[in-house]
């Protein structure tokens, strides 16, 4: 009996030994993955341009574009690489001083967008406010990051966060708007980029500078982006939205910038990424609705009807990745499938994928928007 005893808990001792070896072959494996697909992200997309200065290429070899959305994800990558000894400060450094280099007139907002055209660089003025809230976000987590020079990164991210309440931010809805240029008397004044709403970054500004309006955006924002989804059962939100009077309505066809404007499209994919880790009652509904109906989708296509209906063929890993995002933040049987389905997202080469699918697929292995 003894002899017996002895032989299970020796048995037992076996099977945990292997056990631990095969969670930590599977950590490190991840680990693994998630630094090459950095390391190759840098490599591919990120450019020297002045002594010092660094973008990330959102065009081709050959036209080359730098933008503030660009800019502000690479910087976010960077500073969540750094987190693991990936990347250096100098690295971190090189991307903030490209953008201290394009900042919008005598603003701390960026210009949204400069390219390379016959030989000379051409600068579009005007901002786009997701850029500068990934790029705000991207210094307080630099901060984090790289603790000696934590004053220097957050007194600049309260000089962002400050502009961006002064030129992009519409004070009677309560929502930031979709660039500087998008002023009261402009008919994007009520135009709302469902991707605009970010919860975690909110928290992270209202944090960092003191100032409640950031939990008021959030608040105001949350609300509209589930009014939007409580109007299909798919729980899909629109690329763009119009704010009327006291309603909120997807954008028709056009009504903004694309034909996808309506649908679940480019920008709106960035949705369940900038979800993932809020902790709202709010964003947990929006969440469980999306991967409720993403986990019963054959394929994960590159866009969507509100009410389902796939409006695309192929698949992209920009709208894969925010996914499985959501799945891996989340915890429920349908969380569980669509991990599964999309864990392979991150054993694409980003190198051999537009920047846009690249840089989105790589923000989400090092991290995306958490806040630790």
């Amino acid at each position: 009996m003894v002899l017996h005893r002895r032989l299970w808990w020796a048995v037992f001792a076996v099977i945990l030994a292997f056990s631990s070896i095969l969670v930590y072959v599977r950590v490190n494996n991840e680990r693994a993955v998630v630094r090459d697909t950095y390391e190759t992200w840098r490599e591919t997309f990120v450019v020297k341009n002045h002594p010092g200065a660094t973008y990330v290429n959102a065009g081709t070899s050959k036209h080359r574009v730098a933008m503030s959305e660009a800019q502000g994800m690479g910087m976010l990558i960077t500073a969540r690489a750094g987190r693991n000894g990936w990347a250096k400060q100098a690295d971190f450094d090189s991307l903030l001083a490209y953008y201290q280099l394009h900042r919008d007139g005598n603003t701390y907002l960026m210009s949204w967008r400069q390219q390379l055209k016959q030989g000379e660089w051409r600068n579009d003025q005007n901002s786009a406010t997701d850029g500068d809230l990934y790029i705000a976000q991207s210094l307080i987590t630099a901060a984090k990051t790289w603790p000696k020079a934590a004053d220097q990164y957050r007194r600049l991210a309260r000089k962002i966060a400050a502009d961006i309440l002064r030129y992009e931010y519409n004070d009677t809805a309560k929502m930031v708007t979709i660039g500087n240029w998008a002023t009261s008397d402009s008919w994007a004044y009520d135009v709302m980029r469902s991707s605009d709403v970010m919860p975690t970054v909110f928290d992270a500004l209202a944090i960092t500078t003191g100032d409640d309006r950031w939990r008021e955006i959030s608040n105001s924002m949350l609300d509209k982006l589930q009014t939007l989804s409580d109007q299909h059962e798919t729980g899909l939100v629109p690329d763009f939205s119009i704010i009327e009077k006291d309603r909120i309505r997807p954008a028709q066809r056009d009504e903004v910038s694309t034909k996808a404007d309506g649908t679940y499209d480019y920008n709106a994919a960035r949705v369940p990424m900038m979800l993932a880790n809020a902790t709202d009652a709010r964003a947990r509904k929006i969440n469980d609705r999306m991967i409720h109906f993403f986990a019963h989708q054959r394929t994960l296509v590159a866009g969507y009807q509100l009410n389902g209906q796939a409006t695309k063929t192929y698949e992209s890993s920009a709208f894969q990745a925010p996914i499985f995002n959501l799945a891996t933040n989340a915890n429920n049987a349908d969380a569980e499938v669509l991990y599964r389905n999309t864990t392979n997202v991150l054993n694409k080469s980003v190198a051999q994928q537009p920047y846009y699918d690249a840089t989105i697929t790589t923000l989400v292995a090092v991290g995306g928007f958490k806040n630790d």
